[in-house]
């Protein structure tokens, strides 16, 4: 029994649907919390989020991408799109938790990793260690003591064994043989002895009970596509690969795309259309949101102003210098970028990548005369160019700006391309040369640093995504096809990973950047690392 993973559409590239933000250090840390909410049963009292000793560099920029809030509002069981998430401190105190961000005694062996201890208003006490490992998907290494590795892809059970609990094991396994994705035996350091239950669908309470009495914990899966019994092997991992699948199948690149996400997550067509005509909904609300609710009228905030301000009374003055389909994207651009909470949206890799990409596709959609339908294909070709970059490289900052925007870019460079006609080779060179011009710039946000340097790469990808569009429908070859190019930013990533991500790369080696985390850690975080709730 085990299961097959791999990356898909909805999990992976464009996912998890959430509040503003970063889909690793927002909506994965706030599933992180979430999931440790889940290690007692009752209400939280007092909650301790830790980092290991080698981490010290984290807490001086804690805040920035609003980790604080997302741990703390999933430690209160919100979900990645929920707008209470952003209120989290304020709740936590209203509920009377006390909670704390500081360190573990000493290093543990899991690195990058966050320790939730917790406790409930019964004195029950639980632990997690877990990681946000890109694109709002979690990986936990303890939960309780116990070395189990869970994603939050399936319900999960915890269920402490006794004489009990192993009679009822066999009865509930055979009378939910479909359901059960996988089953483990785990010993922790105390001697102790539990299972760990994988199930594909959720179980309720009183049949739980029926079964185990009150010796268990539930975990909820927390992603959108679960794993189940029968999933089949990865089709392709490549555009190359790609192309070949559908030629083999007499299928068109498209329809090879939607039989890639179907093999992934047992789902018919019309589900997965459905899904993309929900992201390309989100999407078209996101990139108008500024139009929508007023320019003027959406405040700034400490850590980002609403940049969008400054472009519209700009363009009013009738001096912008770019032509009319770059200042378009601009316009959703900044729409994008503004981040307002209780505007949904959809990552793609990164948390505002979604947003980026669709800015570029809409705007050409607007431009050219498109069809939606022909931009809902240009999306599925989106996400599979973004689910082979999953497969082959690390799409997340870890990689440098290349792993974020490029990725970003190249996906909707790709999208485009089919969107004005091109073939899937087209698509495949438009995607490769949009990557080769990220590689070698690193991911540094500057802590406190209001969006920047990100704010002009993720805008430059957007605004050049038609140009590697054109290039490659006007006959270009990049030499380098669309895989080789992400080898070499895993390669880099490898070679020189301070390089390209870190407190130490890029421009937050700066005087200007460190005055920026000091502002953020001294003036935005002074209060907000412990509280204490006052005793009833």
């Amino acid at each position: 029994m085990g299961k097959i993973f791999y990356p898909d559409f909805f999990n992976d590239v464009f996912g998890p649907i959430m509040q503003p933000g970063s889909s690793t250090n927002f909506a994965g840390n706030s599933r992180l919390g979430r999931a440790a909410s889940f290690t007692v049963k009752q209400e939280l009292k007092r909650v301790k989020v830790s980092l290991n000793p080698n981490s010290q560099g984290y807490l001086g920029k804690l805040g920035n991408m609003m980790e604080d809030r997302a741990f703390l509002g999933g430690l209160q069981g919100f979900a990645p799109d929920d707008e209470r998430l952003f209120d989290a401190h304020a709740l936590a105190r209203d509920k009377g938790i006390s909670y704390e961000f500081g360190f573990l005694p000493e290093d543990n062996e899991y690195p990058d990793t966050i320790t939730f201890d917790v406790e409930n208003k019964n004195g029950d006490k639980g632990r997690f260690i877990g990681a946000s490992i890109g694109g709002g998907m979690i990986k936990s290494y303890e939960i309780n003591s116990f070395p189990i590795v869970w994603q939050g892809d399936t319900h999960g059970i915890l269920l402490k064994k006794t004489p009990q609990t192993e009679v009822g094991l066999r009865s509930f396994l055979q009378s939910n043989e479909s359901a059960v994705v996988d089953y483990r035996e785990y010993r922790n350091e105390r001697g102790e002895e539990a299972w760990f239950i994988e199930l594909s669908r959720p179980i309720e309470d009183e049949k739980l009970q029926k079964y185990f009495g009150t010796d268990q914990l539930v975990f909820p899966a927390l992603l959108p596509v679960l794993s189940f019994n029968g999933r089949q092997a990865q089709l392709f991992k490549t555009v190359d690969e790609w192309i070949g699948y559908a030629e083999k199948e007499g299928i068109s690149f498209v329809d090879a795309a939607i039989a890639y996400e179907k093999a992934f997550s047992g789902w018919d067509e019309k589900q997965i259309w459905d899904y993309f005509e929900n992201i390309r909904d989100i999407l078209y609300h996101q990139i108008h949101a500024l139009e929508d609710r007023g320019i003027d009228t959406v405040p700034d905030t400490p850590l980002l102003p609403v940049y969008g301000k400054n472009w519209n009374r700009y363009k009013q003055t009738g001096k912008v210098l770019q032509d009319p389909l770059s200042s378009r994207i601009m316009d959703y651009a900044f729409s994008v970028n503004a981040k307002i909470p209780g505007v949904r949206i959809v990552p793609g890799p990164m948390g505002t990548g979604g947003g980026y990409l669709f800015s570029a596709m809409e705007a050409v959609r607007e431009s050219r005369g498109y069809s939606r339908k022909k931009q809902l294909e240009g999306l599925v070709v989106a996400a599979q160019l973004g689910a082979i970059a999953f497969g082959l490289a690390h799409a997340s900052g870890l990689s440098g700006c290349a792993g974020e925007s490029g990725i970003c870019c190249a996906m909707a460079s790709g999208g485009i391309t089919w969107m004005a006609g091109g073939t899937g080779q087209q698509v495949q060179n438009a995607a490769s040369m949009a990557l080769q011009s990220h590689i070698g710039i690193p991911c540094d946000p500057i802590p406190g640093g209001k969006e920047f340097p990100c704010l002009t790469r993720t805008v430059r990808a957007a605004l050049s995504a038609p140009l590697y569009a054109d290039m490659a429908l006007c006959g270009i070859d990049p030499i380098i096809p669309y895989h080789e190019a992400l080898y070499a930013i895993e390669h880099i990533r490898q070679l020189y990973p301070k390089a390209v991500c870190g407190p130490e790369c890029g421009l937050n080696c700066t005087a200007a950047a460190a005055r920026c985390q000091q502002f953020l850690s001294e003036d935005i975080m002074k209060d907000k690392l412990k509280w204490e709730a006052p005793e009833v």
